[in-house]
């Protein structure tokens, strides 16, 4: 007999071959007769299978050559079923045959991956009592686990059919404010910038949540997602700044007024104010797990004091070289390069004038080009033309053992 969630259909014959049948294997390699699109049921799927040829039980590991024996060899009015089934696994999508029934723990489990599905009753009766109650202890299964209730970590480690964890919602939660803080921010390597700050938080969560530990206290995401955010934020910039060599506009006074606008704000509570303190403590926290290799500046640091227009200026510089490449010349130590520079007004030197029969034009600096490094020394914003002209005197007295100096200039991108 077939299983209470699959359908049987049986025909003659006779019917078989007017309607233009044909004996095949299904996916899972099992005998079932097949009709053209046109005459086929509804409930057909590459799982239905052949029950029964003129009396004769179709299993398993039947044949398709013995089957087709027995539909030659017998009479146009015997009779073929084919069931169809109606229920399938959530996770694997294999029928219901595959699937072990455990009335009494209130589920089925399938057999091909393990997940478990809502047990499916025939017939079932609530046992009420006189007063409209039901009885539970008359019930014939119990009500137990369903497929949110199962635990199954796979090779690759994913976890199927399970409740996601209160800790794994967190973490998810606070991945969604590092995108929040990096918002007031748009220049060609903040994705970057957020892409690592992301890592971070992703390695330093399982750090904290494996197989090996238990949740207790001190195995516990820290208090104030905005500010852990933040701080993977800023961890990421220190090292996106000590590999290009100069400062950005995240500094740690407008990470923090950001983060601070992506607390979680809930009525009647008073929610935890995230501080300059508070995301230093938390970077050197994530330096200590080694997953920052930038030096965190101390408390109270001149690097972390914040002044309105050099912000801006940095600004306005990071979106100008955004729009740039860098390419390296080597000049003379002695001599006139023929150059002249200005400044921008907007953070960076660039060459107002390049004479055509200097070192500087035969080496292929062109007018409007952008400086931005004397001897892989960044020239920052506070720059002056007069202090260009000083640091170059400087490198010539310094560098006296070489013959060139290496100047970096940013050139539009064409």
């Amino acid at each position: 007999m077939p299983r209470i969630d699959e359908v049987e259909t049986t025909f003659t014959k006779n019917e078989f071959v007017s309607k233009g049948a044909k004996l095949c294997l299904n996916a899972e390699g099992r005998v079932v007769v097949e009709f053209p699109r046109r005459e086929r049921s509804k409930k057909f799927s590459k799982h239905s299978r052949t029950r029964c040829i003129n009396g004769q039980v179709i299993r398993k590991k039947t044949t398709l050559a013995y089957c087709q024996n027995l539909l030659d060899r017998m009479p146009g009015i015997a009779r073929l079923s084919t069931v169809h089934p109606t229920r399938f696994c959530g996770n694997c999508h294999r029928p219901s045959s595959y699937f072990i029934d455990r009335e009494r723990a209130g589920h089925s489990t399938c057999t091909g991956c393990g997940v478990v599905q809502h047990l499916a009753q025939n017939n079932f009766s609530l046992r009420l009592t006189d007063d409209g109650v039901s009885n539970k202890s008359q019930w014939e299964h119990t009500p137990g686990m369903d497929a949110r209730d199962c635990t199954i970590i796979t090779q690759k480690g994913k976890r199927i059919g399970q409740t996601i964890k209160s800790h794994q919602r967190n973490w998810w939660r606070i991945r969604g404010k590092i995108e929040g803080i990096a918002n007031d921010w748009h220049f060609a390597a903040m994705d970057g910038i957020i892409k690592h700050a992301k890592v971070k938080l992703k390695k330093f969560y399982f750090m904290i949540h494996n197989d090996t530990r238990h949740d207790g206290q001190d195995s516990k995401m820290p208090h104030g997602g905005a500010a852990l955010a933040a701080a993977c934020f800023y961890c990421a910039v220190l090292e996106f700044e000590q590999r290009v060599g100069f400062k950005t506009a995240c500094t740690l006074p407008a990470i923090q007024e950001s983060a601070q606008s992506c607390r979680d704000q809930k009525s009647g509570r008073k929610c935890r104010d995230v501080t300059d303190t508070k995301i230093l403590r938390y970077s050197n926290m994530l330096k200590k797990y080694s997953l920052c290799s930038a030096k965190i500046p101390e408390i109270g640091a001149e690097t972390l004091r914040f002044h309105p227009k050099s912000a801006a200026l940095q600004h306005s510089r990071m979106a100008t070289f955004a729009e740039c490449g860098i390419v390296k010349f080597h000049l003379p130590i002695t001599g006139s390069w023929g150059i002249k520079v200005g400044d921008t007004k907007q953070g960076a030197l660039y060459i107002d004038s390049c004479s055509t029969d200097g070192f500087a034009w035969n080496q292929g600096i062109r007018k409007g080009d952008y400086i931005f490094q004397l001897e892989k020394e960044t020239i920052d914003i506070s720059c002056t033309p007069r202090k260009f002209a000083e640091k170059i005197t400087n490198a010539r007295q310094r560098v006296q053992h070489k013959s060139v100096l290496e100047l970096a200039i940013m050139r539009k991108k064409k």
